[in-house]
C-alpha cells in the first residue's frame, strides 16, 4: 500500500491530476450542477496543506470518483440499448491508467475512450499530455452533456475532443493510436459482441496501437499481432507494432 500511495501522490503526473481535479471542483457550472463537490475539494486541499500522503491519496481518490460519476443517467431508450448489449454503466476507471499512459501518447497522438462516461479520463490526459484529439464515444447525452461542462471548466480547446453519442460498436476508430477501455459491457451474449465488433475493428487496424483495457474482456478476441506488455490484474496493456 505506501508504493501505491507514493506512485498517486508522488508521480509527475500528480500535480496536474489534483489541479485539474481542484479546478473543477471550484468552476461556477460545474458547482452549479453538482454542488456538494465543495466538501471534497476542501478535504483534498487540508491532506495537502497537512502533507499527509495517506490522507491526500483518500481525498484524492474521493474527488476523482464523485467527478468521475457525474451525470451518469440514461434516457429510457439509452436504458434499452445498454441493457441490450449487457452494458455497464459510468464506473471509474482509477489513477493508475493516467499514471502509465503518457509514455505511450504523443504530441501527434488520437486517444479514443470507448464509453468514456462523462470523459473525465480522456480530459485528464488531456491536461497531462496534450496531443491532437481525444474521441470520447459515450451512449448517454447526459454524461456527455457534463463532459462538455467539465470540458470548458479546464480550458480544453474544442478541437481536442470529439465527443459522438452513440453505441461503440457503430463507431470508426481507424484514427486512434492509443485506445481506452473499462469493461464496457458483461462478456455474455449481447455483451460479447460489443467486444467482437470493437477486435474486428482493431484486428483491421494496419498501423501502431496501443490498448489500455481495465479488467480487460477483449484480449480473446484480439488476432495474435497484439501482445500483453503489462498487467496487473486491473490495468492490462496491449501493444500491436
Amino acid at each position: 500500500m505506501d508504493d501505491l500511495l507514493d506512485n498517486i501522490c508522488l508521480s509527475k503526473q500528480s500535480p496536474v491530476i489534483t489541479k485539474s481535479l481542484l479546478d473543477l471542483a471550484a468552476n461556477t457550472a460545474v458547482q452549479k450542477e453538482f454542488p456538494g463537490l465543495d466538501r471534497y475539494a476542501k478535504n483534498l486541499m487540508g491532506a495537502l496543506q497537512a502533507g499527509d500522503i495517506a490522507l491526500t491519496e483518500t481525498a484524492l481518490l474521493s474527488l476523482y470518483t464523485q467527478l468521475h460519476g457525474a451525470g451518469s443517467r440514461y434516457s429510457p431508450r439509452e436504458r434499452e440499448q445498454l441493457s441490450k448489449r449487457k452494458g455497464y454503466a459510468c464506473y471509474p476507471g482509477g489513477l493508475s491508467p493516467l499514471m502509465k499512459a503518457p509514455q505511450f501518447i504523443r504530441h501527434d497522438s488520437v486517444v479514443a475512450d470507448l464509453g468514456a462516461g462523462n470523459g473525465l479520463q480522456g480530459l485528464l490526459l488531456q491536461r497531462i499530455c496534450t496531443h491532437r484529439k481525444t474521441i470520447q464515444v459515450e451512449l448517454s447525452s447526459e454524461l456527455i452533456r457534463v463532459g462538455r461542462i467539465f470540458q470548458h471548466a479546464l480550458g480544453i480547446d474544442a478541437d481536442r475532443i470529439e465527443w459522438i453519442h452513440d453505441d461503440i460498436v457503430h463507431v470508426s476508430v481507424e484514427e486512434a493510436d492509443f485506445i481506452y477501455l473499462y469493461l464496457p459491457a458483461k462478456p455474455l451474449d449481447g455483451g460479447k459482441e460489443v467486444y467482437e465488433a470493437i477486435a474486428r475493428k482493431l484486428n483491421r487496424t494496419e498501423k501502431p496501437l496501443v490498448i489500455f483495457s481495465i479488467a480487460d474482456c477483449l484480449a480473446r478476441f484480439l488476432d495474435r499481432r497484439f501482445s500483453i506488455f503489462y498487467t496487473d490484474g486491473h490495468l492490462t496493456c496491449f501493444v500491436k507494432k
